[in-house]
């Protein structure tokens, strides 16, 4: 059972520090919201869907047969409390680009004070940067404070599901979001991607699209040395495959 979580602060971090992570000082638009549908996405009451740039919280399965991943009720309900304390009026940035593939409108969110909504559920730990370009104006501040919160082993990162899992010790059935490690065997280079392919059957792709977000000269380097990634990790033809988008996704481990 998923019983680890408290909400902390409570709004006592939104009201007691406005401007401190990731502002802005252009603001597209205001707006109210209608309603919550969880951690990462809010209806407007003119009927658009925002999906929040920058982070991603667990999954919350509507159908009530299933269950919802861990955390994902709790990141809806701090992210409630949130608007609600606004009077559901918010201030939208958009990102660079503005639609994402199921027509949502991208955007950062702002509670009237400045507050950065991604950042609050970040610091709280009810959240993870979701870094893919081109929307990637706070990548930096929402890496850090994502890692403020991780130190602090607050929220998802006290769960065993979001802790760093040896490519060893992989079942065959993971599916979703992960963080792994391993041994990097070698680094190939196709037509369309570059593949770090790790022990146990394991390859990172990173497709030519996203090369701008990385030093090829540093992946192509990769081999022998141990690793970590995080990402959507899924199968295909037998092997654990897994898109990296952004060298924030990527670290050598010391060890």
């Amino acid at each position: 059972m998923f019983v680890v979580f408290s909400l902390f602060c409570s709004l006592n971090y939104a009201d007691s520090q406005p401007a401190s992570l990731c502002v802005s000082t252009h603001f597209y638009e205001k707006a109210r919201v209608k309603y919550v549908i969880d951690g990462d996405t809010v209806v407007l009451t003119d009927k658009r869907h925002i999906r929040l740039i920058g982070i991603n919280t667990p999954e919350l399965n509507h159908n009530k047969n299933k269950a919802s991943e861990a955390g994902a009720e709790l990141a809806k309900k701090y992210l409630i409390e949130l608007v609600d304390n606004s009077q559901s009026q918010i201030q939208l940035v958009y990102g660079s680009e503005r639609f994402d593939k199921h027509g949502r409108t991208l955007a950062h969110l702002y509670m009237k004070n400045g507050l950065n909504i991604q950042a609050a559920l970040l610091k709280e730990g009810l959240a993870m940067p979701l870094r893919i370009a081109p929307n990637l104006s706070q990548v930096t501040c929402y890496a850090n404070t994502s890692q403020i919160a991780k130190k602090e082993n607050r929220g998802l990162w006290s769960l065993l599901r979001y802790k760093t899992h040896p490519v060893s010790s992989l079942s065959g059935t993971e599916k979703g979001f992960y963080f792994i490690s391993g041994k990097v065997s070698r680094v190939t280079e196709s037509r369309s991607s570059i593949w770090i392919n790790l022990k146990n059957n394991v390859a990172l792709r990173i497709h030519k699209d996203d090369l701008n977000n990385f030093d090829k000269n540093d992946l192509m380097s990769l081999a022998g040395k141990t690793i970590e990634a995080n990402g959507w990790l899924y199968r295909r033809n037998k092997q654990f495959r897994m898109r990296i988008r952004h060298q924030l996704d990527l670290k050598i481990l010391h060890i």
